[in-house]
């Protein structure tokens, strides 16, 4: 695909049309973590979506879907409680799309992780077609042995029901 230079806001208009691509929400269908050794393995937190608005907001939301349920539902035990916060990774914020870099850049405004927030995330993307996006987590977040996250998302039709409103 080519991408033009013109500037429309600072953007050019490859870096819009690829943003423009990347609106809609993604679901989750595979996380796989690659290691130093030449191993990999799927991430537990297999149950996420993603969010990219046609206002350049971006959300994230994925679980463990292996949490242990709380014995009581009103008052979970620390462990409890520590075990679901651990089990749980979300953020929103802003996102801009670099598409020649063929990046797409998340700015922390709400993150699970205080010390995240005001940060910069970024995320290497292909489209394997209209409807699937390979998202890379940039390596300047990996600790060793790891040396590559890779997420495949499947994009979620709209309902025809709720089409055209």
């Amino acid at each position: 695909m080519l991408f033009a230079t013109v500037s429309v806001n600072g953007q050019s208009t490859g870096d819009l049309a690829a943003a423009r691509r990347l609106v809609g929400m993604w679901r989750l269908v595979d996380r796989t973590v690659s290691f130093a050794d030449g191993t990999s393995r799927p991430d537990p937190r297999t149950t996420a979506y993603i969010f990219y608005s046609d206002t350049g907001m971006t959300c994230y939301i994925a679980m463990d879907p292996t949490r242990t349920a709380w014995k009581s539902e009103t008052t979970p035990t620390p462990e409890e409680a520590v075990a679901s916060i651990t089990g749980l990774g979300a953020y929103c914020g802003t996102f801009r799309v670099n598409a020649k870099e063929g990046a797409v850049v998340h700015h922390m405004e709400i993150e699970r992780i205080p010390n995240l927030i005001g940060r910069d995330r970024k995320r290497w993307f292909t489209f394997q077609d209209a409807n699937h996006l390979i998202l890379k987590v940039d390596p300047s977040e990996f600790r060793a042995p790891v040396v590559e996250r890779k997420l495949l998302w499947e994009r979620v039709p709209v309902r025809p029901e709720l089409a055209g409103r």
